[in-house]
């Protein structure tokens, strides 16, 4: 069920269905009768037990816990994204990359920041964006943003704690002390400026137009008479929304939602951050068979990690720390695991 700020939760619940047999309620010369109706309720009690287990077991609960050696927060989000087959090239930059990441140790240059958890680097992050920050579907959160934080957290003396967090709530959640970081492929804007700071961008930011193989639709002026998915409150939703005759825009909790729709007919694309539409669309066998990302929408907008305006020290460590990840090559080795270009 989809509730409110764009949580998902799923729950198992079993059902022991019992049965009743009233006493008195056949007379005596009626037993053979009986015997035969008896037989018949427990044969459909059976069945009807089979059905109800069959039901309860495709539902299933996912707990915080992350793949990189990290340790996780509550989770408040567990859609997982889909998973798809890994070449061995692909499989040895995911070696490289973890190997890598494994062998970050802190800076001598940087002195470890005050944090909300003496000795953690709590971030937040809306889980359901892949592949920057999504469930693994084994109770933990990998991601090129998991990846990356965690290298960041091990130079800053820190270990990553993932607090799984809707999208449209991320910034006040930040400003309420929930944590540290915003860690969720925030493009960095004048708006957002205003109230919380960003580090130096570690991605570049273009907008990609997700829309079916047989109507492409390739630039801006295309959206024109069209129904565009967007995720509410991404760059995604404030490009679209400058664009002239846009028939309408439906926002939405999180960018998989948006894909359920584009795959219903619901809407004829969606504009998304390119490389997290790329995954999606890759990872899905049926989108793959009849979606691409058709045309791009450029921006100027990179993506940057938020801190809140008065933590000027953790901004300034963890600026500190990406620079040396650069340096050593660890921000590079992530970039090719999960096949994103870097800036």
């Amino acid at each position: 069920m989809r509730r409110a700020g764009g949580i998902h939760r799923k729950s198992v619940t079993g059902i022991q269905p019992a049965v009743r047999n009233p006493a008195g309620f056949w007379k005596e010369e009626e037993r053979v009768n009986r015997k035969i109706v008896a037989s018949i309720a427990v044969l459909l009690v059976l069945i009807l037990s089979v059905a109800l287990a069959a039901c309860g077991s495709q539902e299933t609960t996912t707990t915080a816990a992350s793949a990189t050696g990290t340790t996780a927060a509550p989770s408040t989000e567990t859609t997982a994204a889909p998973s798809t087959e890994t070449s061995a090239a692909t499989n040895e930059k995911a070696a490289a990359a973890d190997a890598a990441i494994a062998a970050v140790t802190k800076s001598p240059a940087i002195e470890t920041p005050p944090t909300l958890k003496p000795g953690v680097l709590q971030a937040g992050s809306d889980t359901s964006f892949p592949p920057m920050e999504f469930s693994d579907g084994k109770g933990g959160y990998i991601g090129f943003d998991v990846d990356l934080c965690t290298a960041l957290a091990k130079k800053l003396g820190l270990q990553l704690e993932v607090v799984s967090t809707a999208w449209d709530g991320i910034i006040p959640a930040l400003l309420g002390d929930r944590f540290d970081i915003i860690m969720s492929a925030m493009t960095i804007t004048e708006e957002r400026l205003k109230q919380i700071n960003f580090t130096d961008p570690y991605l570049p930011g273009i907008l990609a137009i997700s829309a079916p193989l047989a109507a492409p639709i390739t630039d801006a002026a295309g959206l024109a008479e069209k129904i565009v998915g967007v995720q509410v409150d991404t760059t995604g939703q404030f490009e679209v929304e400058k664009i002239q005759g846009v028939k309408e825009i439906k926002k939405y909790g999180t960018i998989l939602e948006a894909f359920q729709d584009l795959a219903a007919g619901r809407v004829d694309c969606v504009v998304n951050d390119e490389p997290v539409n790329a995954y999606i669309i890759e990872t899905n066998p049926d989108y793959k068979a009849k979606f691409a990302n058709t045309g791009k929408i450029v921006t100027v907008n990179d993506y940057g990690y938020a801190v809140k305006k008065e933590n000027t020290a953790l901004l300034q460590a963890l600026n500190t720390a990406l620079k040396e990840l650069r340096t050593e090559g660890v921000y590079q080795k992530i970039c090719d695991k999960w096949g994103l270009t870097g800036n």
